[in-house]
């Protein structure tokens, strides 16, 4: 083979790892991945949103629990009173009666309201734990998303691997204008920096070369570095 067929050898192989190469950038499971996270970050949001309404509800429910326990305290405090033998007026006794009776009355409210509350918790509490639920369902199908990309990329890299070793052995024996050339024809036209001349037509464009400009091509010498007048890519003969 000529110098200029090796470089089709190269163009090829360098087509080939472009190609495993943007395979492995855009794996099916990367956008899954990508859609598996968005997902989690909802479902956190949603969780972090339903706990911070259970919180305030706990919040109130404890609040609540607390003014009737405090009544309860006062209306026991009261009661001692009624019955410890200090109070001897019955107008008193019966000032003592009226206000442990509003305090037990305002104490039952506030268990109401805190039973109330308790039992709007429930459903928010089964919510959170929903939300919990598919947290960990999404977590699990990101973990094994990015053990099938961890698995495709190793399998990609071998391959990428052997053929970039493949490209440098077929490469060796370039002559360094030609390689140079060529590295820079591949980084400003797409990846192509070399085509095979198929009759008239260059296979880099897929135009037909003008008669003139053609004759000049094919009298040039085997190893000469000619260039596609169309697209400017190395000609492989």
């Amino acid at each position: 083979m000529t110098s200029l067929d090796d470089l089709l050898t190269v163009q090829e192989l360098d087509t080939k790892v472009d190609q495993l190469r943007h395979r492995r950038e855009h794996l099916p499971e990367r956008a899954q991945l990508a859609d598996a996270q968005r997902t989690l970050q909802q479902v956190e949001a949603a969780h972090e949103e339903c706990n911070s309404r259970l919180r305030k509800v706990r919040a109130a429910q404890k609040e609540e629990e607390d003014h009737a326990s405090l009544l309860d305290d006062k209306a026991a405090a009261v009661q001692a009173s009624m019955y410890d033998g200090s109070v001897t007026s019955p107008k008193e006794l019966e000032s003592l009666q009226a206000e442990h009776a509003m305090l037990k009355d305002h104490q039952s409210q506030h268990e109401d309201r805190a039973l109330e509350l308790m039992e709007e918790a429930e459903p928010i509490d089964a919510e959170l734990a929903q939300h919990a639920s598919r947290a960990e369902e999404v977590r699990a199908d990101i973990d094994r998303l990015q053990g099938l990309i961890t698995v495709a990329e190793a399998e990609l890299d071998v391959e990428i691997d052997e053929l970039v070793a493949q490209r440098e052995q077929a490469g060796a024996g370039l002559p360094e204008e030609i390689r140079s050339a060529y590295e820079t024809l591949r980084r400003q036209l797409g990846g192509i920096g070399a085509a095979k001349l198929v009759g008239a037509r260059c296979e880099g464009c897929h135009l037909e070369i003008p008669s003139a400009q053609l004759e000049e091509v094919r009298h040039a010498p085997a190893d000469a570095l000619v260039t596609c007048p169309e697209c400017m890519r190395i000609l492989v003969r």
